[in-house]
């Protein structure tokens, strides 16, 4: 089967940091899967070098060219034209499909205006799955994150370079700092990795990989990195005034979807986090998700649950004393993730649904 990738290669379009969630994980999971010939359409590179209009017609022309069984698209925002997908959809033999992230939030104001331009599109939302069946929106299937197991495996020992005990690795936001502090005062040894924390690190893939594999403890958080009221004026700011391909516009005529989506923001989501981890032999303890994330993992058994800040430092404590109950949890979250939880599981189970495979 013949897919060409349309997403950002660079985090938020960003080269220097790195390559970006779609590229690492998606793509490079299509890219490996046996069956499967993937290529890229870098679309942050294209519209960079020749700006919006020609790096839709090289879309259209790389579609007719190649004649993909499937474009699968992760978009971000308004860089490819619906009419582009319109096309594509209606008038080439290659099938459409979006994967949405975050329709917790995203869904009133991008996702349900998006959705029925595609042949199929997934969510991770239950929510809103739920909401695009009420606005009679049926080519959705519910999906959920995943691991890429061509990448998040468990590292050699061997190589073990440093010493990790308690660790977050991911940006800071949110009460995530918050958590660490409580940790650290509580007399743990807890760190912050990656963007944002004071020492950094952790922002290369291989550090990822020793971090998630060699810490005693991963954290997960769920909350939203819209905590507290200068954080959430600045969203409001985001969703009223409107920013499209370096272009500010006012969105106030959509007031009522806005203020959804900012409630939306609200949710605590599974993240892929969540996934990567236990791929990687990690032990995770993770915040509470409003997502069912017991239909996932055997809770206690595969990895363990917060309520608190004081619920976490207690179950930090414990488990850093119980070494043996702490590597059985690992070893059985890591099992149910390479049997059930991979991006290969995720994809086969759409592409059957759309008569791929």
């Amino acid at each position: 089967m013949k897919v060409l990738f349309c997403g950002l290669k660079y985090e938020y379009g960003n080269p220097k940091r790195g390559l970006s969630f779609e590229y690492k994980n998606l793509f490079d999971s299509l890219k490996n899967m046996t069956g499967v010939q993937a290529e890229m359409f870098g679309m942050d590179q294209i519209l960079a070098d020749v700006g919006r209009d020609e790096m839709n017609k090289r879309l259209v022309k790389q579609v007719e060219e190649t004649k993909p069984d499937l474009l699968f698209c992760f978009l971000f925002s308004e860089e490819i034209k619906k009419e582009t997908i319109d096309y594509i959809t209606k008038k080439t033999k290659t099938q459409t499909f979006n994967w949405f992230g975050d329709d917790h939030w995203r869904f009133p104001v991008y996702s349900r205006y998006w959705a029925p331009l595609f042949t199929t599109v997934s969510t991770t939302d239950a929510r809103a799955f739920l909401a695009y069946r009420a606005e009679g929106i049926l080519n959705v299937v519910k999906t959920q994150w995943a691991t890429n197991p061509f990448m998040y495996k468990p590292q050699d020992p061997a190589k073990k370079t440093g010493a990790y005990n308690i660790t977050f690795y991911g940006q800071k936001y949110g009460n995530r700092g918050k958590y660490v502090d409580f940790l650290k005062k509580s007399g743990l040894p807890a760190e912050g990795y990656g963007w944002g924390w004071p020492n950094g690190g952790g922002t290369t893939v291989q550090e990822m990989l020793d971090i998630y594999s060699y810490s005693a403890i991963n954290l997960n958080f769920s909350e939203t990195p819209y905590y507290g009221f200068k954080k959430k004026l600045n969203l409001f700011a985001k969703l009223f005034v409107k920013k499209e391909l370096g272009k500010y516009s006012f969105n106030i005529w959509k007031f009522f979807e806005n203020c959804k989506a900012a409630i939306g923001t609200q949710h605590r989501t599974i993240k892929s986090r969540t996934f990567d981890v236990p791929a990687c032999g990690g032990f995770l303890i993770t915040g509470a998700s409003d997502d069912d994330l017991g239909e996932y993992y055997d809770l206690g058994k595969e990895m363990v649950v917060f309520k608190n800040k004081q619920d976490l430092a207690a179950k930090c404590k414990y488990y850093l004393e119980h070494e043996d109950e702490r590597r059985a949890i690992a070893k059985a979250g890591y099992e149910r993730t390479l049997r059930e939880h991979t991006y290969p599981h995720r994809f086969r189970e759409i592409f059957k649904h759309m008569g791929l495979l």
